[in-house]
């Protein structure tokens, strides 16, 4: 099922038959430089992405393929995650991007589709955690109009709130 088309990418659900293309960019070291859970083997993404599929029919709604409409391929996610942390219930947006997409705006592209996709579920707040020193990150978040709110240690690691009303 899509869930949003931009000029450049297409968002669906995923399915089991998106695990070949998946983990590969799981795999890649510097992808998942700022990931909580790390660099993840085939299986690490396999448990994964049954993850994501039980997400949707919990939630209705997780994290989304993100599709190159050029050439049809997968070059990895973005959507939404449930937090629970500080006795409150938190919904991030969430993204990874195969390396040989970088640099051309597409995590952006994909997070701001994503933010629109929230607003229509009535979600009206939305978060990113992010290490400092992830600043491509950082960037993203701030053209999705959050701003930084606070700090916490997540998982052990020193991540930084950013956060934004979504109405």
């Amino acid at each position: 099922m899509i869930i949003a088309e931009t000029s450049r990418l297409i968002l669906r659900y995923f399915t089991h038959d998106d695990l070949d293309d998946l983990t590969p960019i799981l795999a890649d070291a510097e992808v998942m430089q700022f990931s909580l859970s790390g660099v993840k083997t085939r299986s690490q993404t396999e448990e994964f992405l049954h993850w994501i599929l039980a997400s949707y029919q919990k939630y209705n709604f997780g994290l989304y393929a993100a599709i190159d409409r050029h050439n049809r391929r997968l070059i990895s996610y973005c959507g939404l995650l449930v937090w629970h942390f500080e006795e409150q219930i938190e919904i991030e947006i969430g993204y990874r991007l195969a390396r040989a997409y970088w640099g051309r705006g597409l995590g952006t592209e994909a997070a701001i589709a994503v933010r629109d996709y929230a607003r229509n579920l009535s979600i009206n707040r939305l978060i990113c955690l992010i290490q400092p020193e992830n600043i491509r990150s950082i960037r993203i978040a701030q053209k999705l109009g959050m701003h930084y709110e606070k700090k916490i240690v997540l998982q052990g690691l020193d991540v930084r709130i950013y956060s934004s009303s979504n109405s």
